[in-house]
């Protein structure tokens, strides 16, 4: 399977791992790290814990004892997604958050998504296969909405943003922004036969995600938090 390179880089997850052996831990995070590279490729639909100890060159019994079965892996693997999504929508640091924040938040999203592909990708069989797993991520949403609208509600407390009227349609704006945010990168993977996500892709989809708040946001705020999600393609 082809190798892509990622555009992110991973946080840790705010959820206590278990306590296991230093040499237990780091055959674990081995585990992970290798599943999560065969289940972005392009056939990772069908990928199996047999695939993964294959790829790392382990022995099934030595994989299944730290992973019973491929849904045990994928729920080790959300913890990074929720962590990383919820600290792109985490509350500002500082009294106000400035444009050039807002358009770095809006491509941090888009690198956690290129990162973990796969469970964007494949989101509601994973769902609907492991209700342990949809828990988690259900609780997540809820959490992500709720930071998300306080970005909002910031931004328009300090005078960058203009409530939307009605103001029901906050909720409905909120929506928008994280489903545009979660299809982005599976609706270019639907499109093209063999994927290779560019810094101009990243670009794109974070200026989706943008453009449904930009038409309430102050002009030169919204001119700059647009000019940072434009300018990354040019960075290094």
């Amino acid at each position: 399977m082809t190798r892509a390179n990622t555009l992110a880089r991973s946080r840790l997850s705010r959820r206590k791992a278990p306590h296991t052996p230093p040499r237990s831990a780091g055959t674990v995070t081995r585990i992970v790290e290798g599943a999560l590279e065969l289940l972005n490729g392009s056939d990772g639909g069908a990928v199996t814990t047999n695939h993964i100890a294959g790829h790392l060159e382990m022995s099934p019994g030595n994989l299944y004892y730290h992973f019973r079965n491929r849904e045990e892996i994928v729920r080790a693997i959300f913890p990074r997604i929720e962590a990383e999504g919820l600290a792109a929508t985490a509350p500002a640091a500082t009294p106000r958050l400035t444009a050039h924040e807002f358009g770095e938040r809006h491509l941090q999203g888009l690198h956690t998504l290129w990162r973990y592909r796969f469970f964007f990708r494949d989101l509601n069989q994973l769902v609907a296969r492991d209700p342990e797993l949809a828990e988690h991520y259900r609780d997540y949403q809820r959490r992500l909405r709720a930071q998300y609208r306080g970005i909002f509600e910031q931004l328009i407390a300090q005078g960058s943003m203009r409530a939307p009227e009605p103001a029901a349609d906050l909720e409905r704006l909120v929506a928008d922004s994280i489903v545009i945010w979660a299809n982005w990168i599976p609706h270019l993977i639907a499109l093209r036969p063999r994927p290779e996500i560019t810094r101009r892709d990243v670009v794109e989809g974070a200026l989706h995600s943008f453009l449904v708040v930009a038409p309430l946001l102050e002009r030169r705020f919204a001119a700059e938090a647009r000019g940072v999600i434009e300018g990354y393609e040019g960075r290094g």
